[in-house]
C-alpha cells in the first residue's frame, strides 16, 4: 500500500455555525487533512455513529479510493444519509488536500471549468419564494448583480423583516409578483444582464388564480409537475421537468450522488443542487451542475468566485 493516502484516523466535535450547532468531521491522513461541517440536530448521536461504527471501518483505507470509502460507508448500519455523506465528503476533502488540489478538481478532473449560475430566494411568504437568476458573464458579476437587486429591494421593502435566510418577508408572494419582476427588470436593463425570476412553493398548487400569476415568470419550483411554459423544476425525476431538484444530504455518499446525477441526465433532465454548505459548490463544478439553489446568505456564492478566481477559462453555464 505504498504510495497512498491512508487514512489514520477520522474524528468529530461539535462546532457552532450559522446560529446552529453542528459537528466537524475531521478526516487525518499523514499528508493531508480534510473536515465537512454537517448541520445536524442530535449531535451526541452522530458523533457516537461517525467515531464508533464508520471511522473504525475505515482507518487504514485509501482516502483517495472514493468508490472503496463510499461503499465501506454504505456497508455500515448507519442509514441516517446526512450522517454518510458527510463523512463521504470529509474523506475526499482529505484527499483533494493531499493531492493539493481543489474539491472540485478531484471530483471532476481537468475539465471542470464550468460554472452554474446561483438562483437564490429574495423575497418570500413564509411558505413561497421568489427567485432571481442572474445570467451573468462571471461570478464576480453576478455578486454585483445580486449587490444591485438587494440594494433595490431594501428601498422598496424597507419597512419589512429580513429572515435568517436574507428573505424580504411579505404577506403573499404572489400578490408581490408585478412589483419584484418591475425591480428586477430595472436592474436587467440598467446592467444589460439577463434575470430570470422565478418562484418556488411547497405544496401542490391549485388554485387557478395562482396558476395565473406564475404564467409569467421564467422559472418555477413545485414539489410535482404542473402546467407551466417556463423552466420546471420539480423534486422527483419526472421527464417532463427541466430540472431534478437534488438535496446532497439525501444521498448517501459522493459516489452515489455521483452515479444519481448521471440517472437523471439519462432521463433527459439536468440535475440541481440545492443547499447552502459552501462544499456544494465544488460538487457542483465537479460534477457540471448546471444550477444551483441556495440562500443569498450562505457562502456559496463567495466559494464560487475562489473556484472562478483558480480557473484559467472559466464559463457560466446558459439555459
Amino acid at each position: 500500500m505504498d504510495g497512498e493516502i491512508l487514512i489514520e484516523r477520522i474524528t468529530t466535535k461539535k462546532v457552532f455555525k450559522n446560529s446552529k450547532i453542528g459537528i466537524k468531521i475531521t478526516t487525518l491522513t499523514p499528508v493531508g487533512i480534510g473536515y465537512h461541517i454537517l448541520p445536524v440536530e442530535n449531535p451526541d448521536y452522530v458523533i457516537s455513529d461517525i467515531e464508533n461504527i464508520i471511522a473504525p471501518e475505515l482507518v487504514g483505507h485509501s482516502a483517495s479510493d472514493q468508490d472503496l470509502v463510499d461503499s465501506i460507508i454504505c456497508s455500515t448500519p448507519i442509514e441516517d444519509t446526512a450522517t454518510t455523506m458527510g463523512v463521504s465528503l470529509s474523506v475526499s476533502q482529505a484527499a483533494a488536500n493531499a493531492l493539493e488540489l481543489p474539491l472540485f478538481k478531484y471530483i471532476g478532473g481537468a475539465l471542470s471549468t464550468q460554472l452554474p449560475p446561483v438562483g437564490c430566494p429574495l423575497l418570500s411568504d413564509g411558505e413561497r419564494d421568489l427567485i432571481v437568476i442572474p445570467m451573468t458573464e462571471s461570478i464576480e458579476e453576478m455578486v454585483y448583480i445580486y449587490k444591485r437587486i438587494l440594494e433595490h429591494l431594501s428601498f422598496t421593502y424597507k419597512n419589512t423583516v429580513i429572515d435568517i435566510e436574507g428573505r424580504y418577508r411579505c404577506k403573499n408572494i404572489f400578490e408581490e409578483i408585478d412589483r419584484f419582476k418591475e425591480i428586477v427588470s430595472e436592474v436587467s436593463e440598467e446592467e444589460d444582464v439577463k434575470i430570470l425570476v422565478g418562484a418556488s412553493v411547497k405544496e401542490n398548487i391549485e388554485d387557478d388564480k395562482i396558476y395565473e400569476r406564475i404564467s409569467d415568470l421564467d422559472y418555477f419550483e413545485s414539489p410535482k409537475i404542473v402546467e407551466f411554459d417556463g423552466i420546471l423544476t420539480t423534486e422527483g425525476i419526472d421527464e417532463v421537468a427541466d430540472f431534478s431538484k437534488v438535496e446532497p444530504y439525501t444521498v448517501s455518499t459522493l459516489s452515489e450522488l455521483y452515479y444519481y446525477v448521471e440517472y437523471i441526465l439519462e432521463r433527459g433532465l439536468d440535475p440541481l443542487i440545492s443547499g447552502n454548505n459552501p462544499t456544494f459548490s465544488h460538487i457542483a463544478v465537479g460534477l457540471r451542475i448546471p444550477l444551483i439553489r441556495c440562500n443569498i446568505n450562505s457562502n456559496i456564492l463567495n466559494e464560487l468566485w475562489d473556484i472562478e478566481r483558480v480557473l484559467n477559462n472559466p464559463y457560466i453555464n446558459k439555459f
